[in-house]
């Protein structure tokens, strides 16, 4: 189901936010032989993209050199197949992210900005846009993401701060986390207002999931990828034309996501281990 795209694009789809395997040694080191196991069992049930060094991943616990090598070896492994995005925004000085920006942004196909590393708390959107402003004009024409992560805390973006994004033409990707459909809603109305093509938005919600596609929405970009993303690809390019059968694969999505949730992303692992032996 990976649609076409140009190099000003990314395919709607699902995204999965990819996890890491690691060593089960006293190194604790990435697993890259599992890890190519993973990347082809993504690809083969159909996703239009990878999602690596994101929550899911365990990012907040690699190194920098671990994220760069991460992401190389998952855009070298999918080989042009699908498409690659990964985080490249850490925390501290906006210079210094920046200049990790422009180090990732060598190894995938866009960057994504994690939304609560660029102000802190307490801070205003005044501030974290003017402070997103600094990195674009740090980084060049560097595509990039965003991404609404919930740790260390939670940060929405507005309608309003979705379609400035939008509107920059540098954003191709956004990992929108709200669990209610009204802000949802909201988000995808604005965005369908400006009419803007390239900034694709991927729901994380599969609760809200097939309501999201039938307003806008390009796609999934979830947990529960980690499982069985052949459901949520099928969903997303069949839900306008079976839109019966596509009712009951919400439905099961969204009971099965309350589980899937419990102990993640180690449950990931075990369900994978388990049954693919990765």
């Amino acid at each position: 189901h990976v649609m076409a795209r140009d190099a000003s694009s990314l395919p709607c789809g699902v995204w999965p936010t990819m996890i890491t395997p690691f060593r089960d040694d006293e190194s604790k080191s990435i697993d890259y032989e599992c890890l190519d196991g993973l990347i082809e069992w993504y690809i083969k049930s159909g996703v239009s993209g990878l999602f690596t060094v994101c929550q899911s991943s365990e990012m907040y616990s690699l190194s920098d050199m671990e994220k760069l090598q991460l992401a190389r070896h998952v855009k070298l492994q999918a080989a042009g197949r699908v498409p690659v995005v990964a985080c490249g925004t850490f925390g501290g000085p906006i210079a210094e992210q920046a200049q990790f920006v422009t180090r990732i942004a060598q190894e995938v196909d866009a960057v994504v900005v994690i939304v609560n590393r660029l102000a802190e708390e307490n801070e205003g959107d005044g501030i974290w846009k003017e402070n997103l402003q600094k990195l674009l004009s740090l980084t060049g024409n560097v595509p990039l993401g965003v991404y609404e992560c919930p740790v260390p805390y939670k940060r929405y973006l507005t309608p309003e701060l979705l379609t400035w994004l939008a509107s920059t033409g540098r954003f191709l990707f956004h990992k929108d986390t709200v669990s209610s459909i009204e802000p949802i809603m909201q988000k995808l109305a604005a965005l369908k207002a400006t009419q803007i093509q390239t900034f694709n938005f991927y729901n994380a919600n599969a609760a809200t999931l097939k309501l999201s596609l039938e307003h806008g929405a390009r796609g999934f970009s979830g947990i529960s990828a980690n499982f069985y993303p052949w459901i949520h690809s099928w969903l997303c390019a069949n839900w306008k034309s079976e839109p019966e059968k596509a009712k009951s694969v919400q439905q099961f999505l969204a009971i099965a996501e309350t589980t899937l949730m419990q102990k993640y992303p180690l449950s990931a692992k075990v369900y994978l281990r388990r049954l693919y032996d990765f």
